[in-house]
């Protein structure tokens, strides 16, 4: 530690006045009491104290605060996710929640509504096609005709191409 014997009464005047201008202007009497402290750890300065204490409980209660606004945030957000797959649950019932969560994930789909759609769509089979055969367009020869082929196709099929030969020889009989 320094001693002040070797310095004049006009020296230590002149330190005393800094000192105290130091510690009575507000702008820097925070600084002066901190390295006042840092110098003499022991000596006890109230006023810094009282601050610290203060700071101290004022930032645990920020973590606190913190740590339920946090908790308060996570709560909500379960409530929300809850209250969409409950919606979802009744579009395409509860055992298909999972299915649909997976699709969300695989297609990149944000919305629980959106993927309930597009797993219904998935599911819904398609409607199925209506003939283009009219069996009333047939005329009642025709389906004569036809009813040949039903009961013996290839017996029919002969007595057919044997009609048609028998009737290009007659034909070409005449021709000649």
């Amino acid at each position: 530690m320094a001693s002040l014997e070797d310095l004049s009464d006009d020296a230590i005047k002149e330190l005393a006045l800094l000192a105290r201008d130091l510690s009575e202007n507000p702008e820097t009497r925070k600084t002066f009491l901190r390295l006042t402290k840092k110098a003499k750890p022991n000596l006890p300065i109230p006023e810094l104290e009282v601050e610290d204490e203060v700071a101290r409980v004022l930032g645990e209660s920020e973590k606190r605060v913190s740590s339920l606004e946090g908790q308060l945030r996570e709560r909500d957000a379960k409530d929300e996710l809850a209250k969409r797959r409950l919606k979802v649950a009744d579009r395409v019932g509860a055992d298909n929640v999972p299915e649909v969560e997976k699709l969300m994930l695989d297609k990149g789909i944000q919305n629980h509504d959106t993927a309930a759609d597009y797993f219904e769509w998935m599911k819904q089979s398609n409607a199925p096609t209506p003939s283009p055969f009219n069996p009333n367009v047939i005329d009642k020869d025709t389906r004569g005709t036809l009813g040949k082929y039903f009961k013996n196709p290839t017996g029919t099929a002969r007595e057919e191409a044997f009609a048609a030969l028998q009737d290009i020889r007659k034909h070409s009989a005449r021709r000649a």
